[in-house]
């Protein structure tokens, strides 16, 4: 075509669209112009970055839900779509990964245990939710999403091999966690202005569900801490303790196991630099508190102490056997009852009643749990998840579902392993498997993959790592196989002479 002639037909098209935008806007529908807005600024980023659009979609999803968590996770990008970010991005990534990888002529799985076990997870959920949509409906649904969201990880591992995409993907999360921190101080400081000045449509761009922000802040400690341990060591370490003193600090215990599962993979892998750290700065905030508590007779840091020492008592209190400063230490130990009760009612229930295949997405699986924690109450409870993970699958998908997902762990115990004992492994892959071990102990006691603000995180960081690990492996074994055709023509020229 001539070019003249292309690009007068550009311009009369851009013309007509820009008419046509102003007419809707006139007319109070901002649909098509949010559309036209959202397509421009897709082909800017992909100008300046010179990224698939799928890449891109995929890094800002992951910035929006680590900064803006729950608030980030209820926006509907166009209200004639009623759908949110993490469902038009799976749009996206996905359309943007069948176009890859038939251009490219990749597969978009790899032939390992986890991708096994992840298709499995993926067949196993989709033939249950089939069955429950007739007699849940849309419940039915709501609830797949804990099966769906792992579609990420398909879709970071295949973008992963492209070092610039994982890249960009990684300094996505570590711009995110760094935003974050800020954010979370005056989210609790000034929550008014988050709730009700800066909101989209009335929904809040930033509302911070505390565990989950906590365990965003502690996967991001240790990817930044070995991002930036090359070029900015100061910067990764100053980041990383103050990311760990801020969930020590907080109210979050599930993101304390978290931590203390990377570090105890750490210290097997004889990576000791990030617990010698975390250590260091414990010590050194715990001697601080002490000394201001005794010598300087403070009663705020005395009180401070106190609730770290609660703190650290209820993890194991199980029978609520410790006696607690006040009403607000002593809820933690009531949490502890509140979710064995759940979890002995549920496990009851589907072993009663569903012990294979689970009682089915769209079930109530506080039914149970409420006729024994609350059985006269008549406030409406609408909590669904027992806040495990663990519990969550083997409600849903009993014993099968259990195995599947035991699969996905024994899976990532391998190569997250396999990755620490490497010495030829990066330290970015190294962070993004301790990252995802964070994530996923966070989940096991609490809500965090039965919904899009941790899911579609840890699913993406898993993803990536799992990429990098595969991309190492296959240039390894370039790397012998170019050594070995070499060797043939080394030992010539040496009979020779």
């Amino acid at each position: 075509m001539n070019p003249q002639f292309r690009n007068w037909l550009i311009g009369a098209g851009s013309a007509l669209l820009a008419i046509w935008i102003g007419w809707s806007i006139a007319n109070g529908s901002l649909g098509l112009a949010g559309v036209a807005a959202a397509a421009s600024f897709a082909a800017i980023l992909v100008r300046l970055t010179r990224l698939p659009l799928s890449v891109i979609v995929l890094g800002l999803l992951l910035i929006g839900y680590v900064v803006g968590n729950r608030g980030f996770a209820q926006i509907m990008p166009l209200s004639t779509l009623p759908l949110f970010p993490a469902e038009l991005g799976i749009m996206v990534c996905l359309g943007g990964l069948v176009m890859d990888a038939a251009m490219r002529r990749a597969p978009w799985w790899r032939n390992d245990a986890l991708n096994w076990a992840l298709v499995a997870w993926l067949a196993l959920g989709t033939a249950r939710v089939m069955i429950d949509v007739p007699r849940h409906g849309l419940m039915a649904l709501r609830d797949y999403a804990m099966i769906y969201y792992a579609v990420f990880f398909f879709i970071a591992q295949h973008q992963a091999a492209q070092l610039r995409a994982r890249n960009y993907l990684v300094t996505c999360l570590t711009l995110g966690v760094v935003i974050l921190l800020p954010v979370y101080f005056l989210f609790q400081s000034l929550p008014q202005f988050f709730v009700g000045s800066l909101t989209f449509r009335g929904v809040p761009l930033v509302f911070l569900k505390g565990d989950l922000a906590a365990t965003s802040l502690g996967a991001g400690m240790v990817i930044i801490y070995f991002v930036l341990r090359e070029r900015h060591r100061f910067l990764g370490c100053a980041l990383a303790a103050a990311m760990f003193l801020t969930v020590v600090a907080g109210d979050s215990r599930a993101s304390l196991a978290g931590i203390a599962l990377a570090s105890i993979w750490l210290l097997l892998g004889r990576r000791w630099s990030l617990p010698a750290l975390q250590a260091g700065v414990a010590a050194l905030a715990l001697a601080g508190l002490i000394a201001v508590a005794v010598l300087g007779n403070s009663p705020a840091a005395g009180a401070r102490l106190q609730v770290i020492t609660d703190r650290v008592a209820s993890l194991a209190d199980i029978r609520h056997a410790h006696t607690y400063s006040n009403e607000e230490n002593a809820y933690k130990a009531d949490n502890n009852q509140f979710r064995l009760v759940w979890w002995r009612a549920l496990a009851k229930e589907t072993l009663d009643e569903g012990p294979v295949f689970g009682l089915g997405f769209g079930y109530d699986l506080a039914r149970g749990f409420l006729q024994a924690y609350y059985p006269e109450t008549d406030d409406e409870f609408t909590v669904r998840s027992p806040h495990s993970i663990v519990m969550s699958v083997f409600g849903r998908m009993g014993i099968i579902g259990l195995a599947v997902f035991a699969a996905v762990a024994a899976a990532m115990i391998f190569n997250t392993w396999g990755a620490l004992r490497d010495r030829s492994t990066d330290n970015v892959e190294v962070g993004l498997w301790c990252a995802a071990w964070v994530i996923l102990t966070s989940a096991c006691f609490g809500v965090v993959l039965e919904g899009p603000m941790g899911a579609v995180v840890f699913w993406s960081v898993l993803g990536l790592a799992s990429g990098s690990r595969a991309t190492r492996d296959s240039a390894v074994a370039a790397e012998a196989t170019r050594s070995r055709s070499q060797l043939p023509e080394v030992e010539a020229s040496t009979a020779e002479s």
